[in-house]
């Protein structure tokens, strides 16, 4: 469920605001709405923690070797120290990590320039380019020139110049007088001397080469020892820039401090008694109907393991939605196993989500929400196979015989027709979750005449099921029933006249605008009924990605097979058994990430009307950094 909020006003003197703020920091009850950080202590804030930031961002992409066996951990000594001193450390760290990182990169930028100016004049040989400069201080000035040797013949006379080494067919040239450059041909190129010989240029190329190398050293010993500390230093001024992010971002006016946000009804009394322990004004109120309250999902341990599923997709259900948790993890656990549609797959996820647990369970003496939501969905994909006969694509008379008795010959793979039968599975299974989605909406507007409109949607859905498998099924093995039509012309009616029907104005006046709107919207009106058809047979993409597995098990075990019978063919016929199923397995994985989760997510969402525009419920849980020394 969503727990029901209360805005709460808070009230504090000015000259106690950062000790009140601490407070509420500790109580941890109250999501302050955004507010806006101001002055340099703020800026300075933010600062410092983007340079540990940085640091660490620097530090994560270095790739550390692997100690010794039996060296000592050189994190483990970091991660020891106090909590102040590791922080301390960490400052430091970062500092030292951004020097040597900005060392590093001058080093590699000067060595990238003097590597390109060495190529460009390492075909001249070895020279040194201040005698030329000392002799244009004389007077004589030489600019040198490179061009075809066929164009030699072609200098006037009168140019003196003195022909230099070159590689084959070019000519190089140092031409003793400028009068008559303009005579040379023009394809001859001036080669412009370098500030340094290239003896200097090598040399200055292996000492940034040094530098960097030396600054690299320093930073793959930072990201071995001190990522602990940094962490620790990351922490501390994310929570310090919060904290004086709502310092300074609180309204002030004739020595009073006020603040806003919203906090759990449960949270009210404790709450009070804070605010009455502190000297502080409270108001608590319901939120206003213009006002958005921060959604905080409060489930019990069984639903509450769907909890990673919706943290991965990043969604989370407005404040004045419905929390679909424990809907969504029953229909995920039928999507899951119909799309995997294995039960030799269910049985690897299975071992390894026990492993997981026990070896979680001696470490922290509790399994995570992830692992049991792993073990209930393998689980699930294990009964899946028992009953349809599916174990690694295996013919079901090559079963053994207890398997082969625990299936279920309407939807076994011995069963001829157990295609159409999973996809009459699917249809059900999809009707189902829709006519849930619906009654969910009709006891949700229950007391207005809205509620007919969802009645209508609920009887297109259940009519539609039939048209649904007449046409994509049989018509013969499931002909369509007339009062079926009458449902969906009896419920596209209902919505028609009632989707759009506002009460407050009266019910004559509500019916007639409704029905202008519905008219002013005749084509999206017209297009519901068409979606509700295609939502449904939307489901047989369960079937349809649970078949491509079954494809690829088959195709895999049958190219695999006659290699398993050679002696020298049986080490590739393994390998091909264990990449191809590995790589069907990764597969399903992203199929219910596409599939699995979008029939909950969009199809049975949209027939409850949700958008998911909700934000999570984050407490305010930051005290003065002065208090955390």
């Amino acid at each position: 469920m969503i727990a029901p909020m209360k805005k709460v006003h808070l009230v504090v003197l000015e000259k106690d605001r950062v000790r009140a703020l601490s407070e509420l920091g500790r109580l941890g009850l109250v999501h302050l709405e955004a507010l806006q950080g101001r002055g340099a202590e703020f800026e300075d804030a933010g600062r410092r923690r983007a340079e540990v930031e940085r640091a660490i961002g620097i530090l994560a992409g270095i790739k550390v070797p692997a100690a010794p066996k039996g060296a000592p951990d050189p994190q483990a000594a970091v991660a020891a120290l106090p909590e102040r001193e590791r922080r301390e450390v960490g400052m430091e760290a970062a500092k030292r990590c951004l020097e040597h990182a900005e060392e590093a990169k001058r080093a590699f930028e000067e060595a990238v320039v003097l590597a390109r100016e060495l190529e460009r004049v390492r075909s001249w040989g070895e020279f040194e380019p201040h005698l030329a400069r000392e002799l244009a201080t004389s007077g004589l000035v030489l600019r040198f020139y490179e061009g075809p040797v066929a164009r030699l013949a072609d200098i006037p006379a009168s140019l003196d110049f003195i022909r230099l080494s070159a590689p084959r067919s070019r000519a190089r040239i140092a031409v003793l007088s400028a009068e008559s450059l303009a005579d040379l041909p023009a394809e001859f190129v001036e080669f412009s001397l370098p500030e340094r010989s290239p003896a200097a240029l090598r040399e200055a190329l292996a000492a940034a080469e040094a530098r960097r190398s030396t600054a690299e050293a320093e930073l793959s010993a930072l990201a071995a020892e001190a990522m602990p500390a940094l962490k620790a230093a990351h922490g501390f001024l994310a929570e310090a820039e919060l904290f004086e992010r709502v310092r300074s971002g609180m309204e002030v006016e004739d020595g009073l401090a006020y603040l806003s946000g919203f906090a759990p009804v449960a949270a009210i009394p404790a709450l009070k008694a804070a605010a009455a322990r502190h000297s502080w004004g409270l108001l608590a109120d319901e939120p206003a109907a213009d006002e958005l309250p921060p959604s905080k999902v409060e489930n019990g341990p069984l639903v509450r393991i769907i909890a990673p599923v919706f943290d991965f997709l990043g969604t989370v259900p407005n404040y004045r939605e419905y929390d679909i948790s424990g809907l969504f993890l029953f229909f995920f656990c039928f999507f899951f196993a119909m799309i995997f549609g294995d039960g030799g797959y269910g049985s690897l996820l299975l071992l390894g989500g026990v492993f997981a647990a026990v070896k979680a369970k001696k470490a922290s003496g509790r399994i995570p929400d992830p692992v049991r939501l792993l073990l209930l969905l393998s689980a699930g994909t294990v009964l899946w196979g028992v009953l349809t006969a599916s174990w690694f694509g295996l013919p079901p008379e090559k079963l053994p015989a207890l398997l082969k008795r625990a299936t279920v010959y309407w939807i076994s793979n011995e069963n001829p027709a157990s295609g159409d039968n999973v996809k009459t599975l699917c249809f059900l299974l999809g009707t189902i979750q829709l006519v849930v989605a619906h009654l969910k909406n009709i006891k949700r507007d229950m007391g207005s005449l809205r509620v007919l409109a969802q009645v209508g949607q609920l009887a297109m859905v259940a009519g539609m099921l039939f048209l649904v498998l007449n046409l994509v099924i049989s018509p013969d093995r499931f002909p369509l029933p007339g009062w079926a039509l009458g449902l969906i012309g009896g419920g596209f009616l209902l919505n028609f006249v009632f989707a759009n029907y506002d009460g407050s104005q009266g019910l004559v006046k509500g019916l007639v605008r409704g029905v202008l709107a519905s008219l002013a919207n005749i084509v999206s009106v017209f297009l519901g009924v068409v979606n509700v058809f295609a939502d449904i047979v939307s489901y047989i993409r369960l079937w349809a990605v649970g078949l491509a597995g079954v494809a690829i098990s088959q195709t895999v075990n049958n190219m695999a097979g006659p290699m398993l019978g050679s002696l020298f063919m049986f080490a590739a016929g393994a390998a091909l058994l264990l990449f191809g199923h590995g790589l069907n397995i990764m597969m399903s994985v992203l199929s219910v990430i596409v599939h699995g989760v979008r029939l909950n997510m969009l199809e049975f969402s949209g027939h409850l009307g949700m958008e998911w525009s909700g934000y999570k419920y984050e407490p305010f849980r930051a005290t003065a950094p002065e208090e955390r020394q």
